[in-house]
């Protein structure tokens, strides 16, 4: 009997030593892959150059790429990358949308733009992009961007002209449809602030929203 149960044993260990070795081959192959994808995104950025508006949406872009590296290096490696918070303004956060969008039918409404925030810049863009893509998608008409402003806080609000079916109603509607819509949750909650999925807008469309608070102070990776 006693056999037997350190045979199981033995069995259990080798099984375990197995996998460990096979997730620090997968982890090395990972490592490698990320080493890899940062090359390019390095010598795009020296070709970009110095910041500058002649640069366009493409060095909001890169930042975006990069903040997503990031991310994905901790998550290979057992962590979670530390947030690249920093002082800004609304109307910086909204030149660069309008940047990345310009091409599409995207109508910012610039307001607030003198209010300071302190936000991930490259996860805040990301968090708005998939807003704007989502109503691009799923929705009909111009997509409506502003910024509301109060004691509390911002918050930025995409709307569209309402949903071309009811499938895409849907998700919009359900934060837990879709990628996108759960990385709009993920920047809102770790800023401090929240997500608000896609409802009905008074006028007719749906409208969603990202808000972040006046105090920063709670600020998580």
């Amino acid at each position: 009997m006693a056999a037997a149960v350190m045979c199981l044993l033995a069995a259990l260990l080798l099984f375990e030593a197995g996998r460990i070795v096979r997730e620090a081959r997968r982890t090395r192959r990972l490592n490698r892959a990320l080493h890899e994808l940062r090359r390019p995104l390095q010598a795009l950025a020296l070709s970009l150059g110095s910041p500058g508006p002649e640069r366009g949406g493409a060095g909001s872009c890169l930042a975006q790429a990069r903040a997503a590296l990031r991310e994905l290096d901790a998550v290979v490696n057992g962590g979670r990358p530390a947030p690249v918070v920093a002082k800004t303004t609304v109307g910086r956060v909204l030149d660069d949308l309008a940047r990345r969008w310009e091409f599409a039918d995207v109508a910012i409404a610039r307001s607030c733009e003198s209010v300071e925030i302190e936000a991930d810049r490259a996860r805040l863009a990301a968090a708005l992009d998939n807003l704007v893509a989502n109503a691009l998608r799923h929705g009909t008409g111009v997509v409506r961007v502003r910024v509301v402003s109060s004691e509390r806080g911002v918050r930025f609000e995409v709307r569209d002209s309402g949903p071309q079916d009811s499938a895409g109603a849907r998700a919009r509607r359900d934060p837990r449809h879709g990628h996108g819509l759960r990385v709009v949750a993920d920047v809102a909650a770790g800023h401090g602030g929240r997500a608000s999925p896609a409802s009905p807008a008074a006028g007719g469309g749906t409208i969603a929203a990202i808000s972040l608070p006046v105090n920063r102070s709670a600020f998580s990776g």
